[in-house]
């Protein structure tokens, strides 16, 4: 049975992950900026669980983190990179406190997690590294643009991680969901003042954010069982496009950058060539 390390376990797809992989007889540090909401998971599983105080933000709380995993499990082989935050508004009316908030926790977050586990993965030859991106680090959309940034760079951080351990035996995973029924659009922060010049846009877009909660078609318990799956193959994907409404955008988004590639060609190839 294999050790976990999941961040941003107190709800959403981190709680559906830690449940799972307890119930399969996994060993599992849950972590939670509130440990307290752990506590159930603890007593169904006081032997198999461990619960951590983590603010993924804090480069203390990330060195005790794994601190106390390892000295509970001596090591760790799956990291799941979970915790987040949401973002709503346009680029421009977005509060630069609120950015700073999205990126420090979406992506840095997730990036000072990584690393501080990356020696001992090295040194095992072995590991697991999780990432729970999303649609919006595929493709960008409107209302969410700073929240897209976060996501993109995790991908990006993550596609360059994955060269570069792969031949340590380490592998690098992204899971990439559309709408999942959590908290993520309840708890998220909002900016809803929206100048005349975006509502075109904004309106149809706050009507579609409004009429979600609750309604998602994506099951964290699903995408818990992917994660576990994924963990056993041999040869996992990359990329793990969850649910309907991603693959269909993703479709659409390598649609439309393969028509471009192809439209503009000509002047692509023209940048290459001695002045």
């Amino acid at each position: 049975m294999a050790v976990w390390f999941i961040t941003g376990c107190s709800t959403g797809i981190g709680r559906a992950t830690a449940e799972a992989a307890a119930a399969a007889g996994h060993r599992v540090v849950a972590t939670a900026r509130r440990p307290e909401t752990l506590d159930a998971l603890v007593a169904a599983y006081p032997d198999t669980v461990l619960a951590v105080p983590l603010e993924v933000r804090d480069d203390a709380q990330v060195a005790a983190a794994v601190e106390a995993a390892l000295t509970r499990f001596g090591h760790v082989d799956v990291l799941v990179n979970n915790a987040g935050i949401g973002y709503f508004s346009t680029i421009e009316e977005s509060d630069p406190t609120d950015v700073q908030e999205v990126m420090d926790a979406n992506f840095w977050g997730t990036a000072k997690v990584t690393q501080a586990f990356l020696p001992h993965f090295r040194e095992r030859r072995a590991g697991h590294i999780f990432a729970v991106s999303s649609i919006a680090g595929v493709r960008g959309s409107a209302g969410l643009g700073y929240y897209c940034a976060a996501k993109h760079a995790v991908s990006g951080f993550m596609e360059a991680l994955a060269a570069e351990v792969k031949h340590l035996g380490i592998t690098v995973t992204l899971l990439e969901p559309g709408p999942i029924r959590s908290q993520w659009i309840p708890s998220g922060g909002k900016n809803q003042e929206i100048m005349p010049d975006y509502a075109p846009v904004m309106e149809p877009f706050w009507t579609r954010i409004h009429a979600l909660p609750g309604n998602q078609p994506g099951s964290p318990a699903a995408a818990a069982e992917a994660m576990l799956r994924l963990a056993d193959e041999p040869e996992p994907p990359m990329h793990l496009i969850c649910g309907t409404h991603a693959v269909t955008q993703t479709r659409k988004k390598l649609e439309r950058l393969g028509a471009e590639v192809d439209r503009w060609e000509d002047l692509s190839l023209s940048i290459d060539r001695e002045d």
